[in-house]
């Protein structure tokens, strides 16, 4: 039996009595019956591990006569790029950028003298 659905905003749940029937199941069997299929049917078994030896075991013993030795082994060593020991970290524009209160406030009081200079340039060119 389906329980009866109500769309809410937040989704679809069971309508009410449906959720006080469940928890009552809940409360006295301690759990709630479980009936789902899954429509694409059931995967076949994972092959044991000794299956996957012997298989392995084949596999070794094929040997290339071809007459060439090649190295199917790739290399192991990864180079990862290191500093040079005289180097602090990133240069230029890679850098992360920082500041201080007393940095930002020099630059106010720096701005506001440029405008009062620029300011008194215009009215002593207007006379």
């Amino acid at each position: 039996m389906l329980p009866k659905l109500i769309c809410l905003k937040t989704g679809i749940e069971p309508c009410p009595a449906e959720i006080v029937r469940l928890y009552e199941t809940l409360a006295n069997d301690g759990t709630l019956p479980l009936t789902w299929k899954w429509e694409l049917g059931r995967r076949s078994p994972t092959p044991s591990q000794s299956d996957s030896e012997s298989e392995k075991e084949k596999e070794t013993e094929k040997v290339d006569t071809s007459g060439f030795d090649f190295d199917d082994e790739p290399a192991s060593v990864r180079l990862t790029p290191r500093r040079t020991p005289g180097s602090a970290g990133p240069k230029g524009s890679a850098k992360k950028k920082t500041t201080n209160f007393e940095n930002i406030l020099a630059s106010v009081r720096r701005q506001k003298k440029l405008e009062l200079r620029e300011k008194s340039k215009s009215r002593r060119d207007k006379k």
